[in-house]
């Protein structure tokens, strides 16, 4: 069984290497990672996070600025062309070969990390079979190996932390998020899940208990909170010494892109402006500025409903969490070096435990659901959401399923229906990113074949 899987694994890898003479599609993010490729290389660090020769200027934290580095010191060798920042828009075919090659290449830490999962969770054929169904998503294709990203890689650093707190890792695990959150900043979706485990778990943290109404493990939050902080400052101490502190900033989280992609994500600010443009054709109001939908990413004005600002996202997003931080605290027991006060009568103290384990055996696999439960809030009230965001509710919910594989982990018939469904979902989300002439044919009408064909293979990913 774990031979087929392998293999199985081994084909997929090799049908996305097939991709890559057909040249199907090279999109914006294909330009956008040759010229941080190009920046990275040859210009001085003190430069990274001010150049703007490209419209497409750095806006990635500092780790993957460093990954860059690392990959364009082997990209001089494939085409030394592609590092010349003055080159806009450049595209031999070695550069195509080596970007393709580089995504493909970073799929193999997605494999590594599902593996770990579901052997930590599991056996390790089922380790094997979660590493399968992570690689195999429609969804992770088209944005990565059509469109252009490394989401692969990074899901394969998500996975792996996931893997080292269901095993007890704690640091290591604390460690590997701290330097996803210095990767990709989308990755503070999944901050508050995070905390909330941690806190409650490790930290041992229990209200209502003690002389001051707290009662936590200090050692173990300090030396959880010095892990995380020195991971950050590896990442940022050379672009704060270089002055590039509140320019990268900026860049991060660019507040004036405005409520809603161009392409809306399937969210409520897609039902929100959806509404307000109804309202409008109704005669309730006029169009005003920027649209919503004019291909840039801008602020606009909202024609009819009020304008959303990113703090009231922000509130929205917290008060949607509130239940699933509520649910994180009471399924996570507190850490066993901290006992339970005493019950309060005498068949409830000898009922009750003085003790919890870290990670009670009931509870392996909760935190893969709980990290993709923790996306989909953000996703679904976030600020400017994209629709490849997606992927960070599918991917973890598809390894927790398949990694727990069974009704003693708590994963039930119930949820892997929803994994199933948001399979689905999330892959007709991205279809906005298919270039063009492959979603219409000549004359302009939509191809329907192109539907039906991602229909028919995502529910045979199913």
């Amino acid at each position: 069984m774990a031979v087929s899987v392998q293999i199985a694994i081994a084909v997929t890898l090799l049908l996305r290497l097939a991709l890559i003479p057909l040249d199907l599609y090279r999109s914006t993010d294909f330009e956008v990672h040759r010229n941080w490729l190009a920046i990275t290389h040859s210009l001085p660090l003190s430069s990274w996070y001010y150049e703007e020769a490209s419209p497409w200027t750095l806006d990635y934290p500092p780790l993957f600025a460093a990954f860059e580095w690392v990959l364009s010191q082997a990209a001089a060798f494939a085409d030394p062309e592609m590092l010349r920042v003055a080159n806009l828009e450049y595209a031999s075919w070695a550069t195509v070969v080596f970007q393709r090659c580089s995504v493909v290449a970073g799929d193999l830490l997605l494999v590594l990390g599902a593996r770990r999962l579901g052997s930590t969770l599991g056996s390790s054929a089922q380790g094997w079979s979660t590493a399968l169904l992570a690689l195999v998503g429609p969804g992770l294709l088209i944005v990565d190996h059509v469109h252009f990203q490394y989401n692969g890689m990074l899901f394969g650093v998500l996975l792996f932390s996931i893997a080292d707190l269901e095993a007890g890792r704690i640091y290591r695990g604390a460690a590997l998020f701290a330097a996803l959150l210095n990767m990709k900043q989308i990755f503070l979706y999944l901050a508050p899940v995070y905390f909330v485990f941690l806190l409650r778990g490790h930290c041992g943290c229990v209200f209502g208990v003690g002389p001051l109404g707290i009662r936590l493990n200090f050692g173990n939050l300090v030396r959880l909170g010095l892990t995380v902080l020195a991971v950050f400052a590896l990442a940022w101490l050379p672009i704060l010494a270089t002055g590039q502190g509140m320019q990268m900033v900026s860049r991060l989280f660019p507040f004036g892109r405005g409520l809603t992609h161009a392409y809306w994500a399937p969210n409520v600010w897609a039902l929100y402006n959806t509404a307000d443009r109804v309202l409008a054709k109704l005669g309730f109001g006029a169009q005003q500025g920027a649209s919503s939908t004019a291909g840039f990413a801008e602020v606009y004005e909202s024609s009819v409903l009020w304008t959303v600002p990113p703090k009231a996202t922000f509130a929205l997003t917290l008060l949607a969490y509130a239940p699933l931080a509520r649910l994180i605290w009471r399924q996570t027991a507190p850490s066993s070096s901290l006992p339970l006060p005493p019950a309060s009568s005498g068949a409830d103290a000898a009922a009750k435990p003085r003790e919890f384990a870290a990670m009670p055996e009931a509870g392996r696999g909760r935190f893969a659901l709980y990290a993709a439960l923790g996306s989909a809030i953000s996703f679904a009230c976030g600020w400017h959401v994209h629709e490849k965001a997606i992927l960070m509710v599918t991917v973890p919910l598809i390894a927790a399923v398949s990694a727990v594989g069974g009704p003693e982990g708590g994963v039930g018939d119930e949820l892997r229906q929803a994994a199933e469904a948001f399979s689905v979902i999330g892959t007709f989300s991205v279809l906005p990113l298919l270039p063009q002439r492959c979603a219409q044919p000549r004359g302009g009408s939509r191809s329907w074949r192109n539907w039906s064909g991602t229909v028919v293979w995502t529910v045979a990913h199913r």
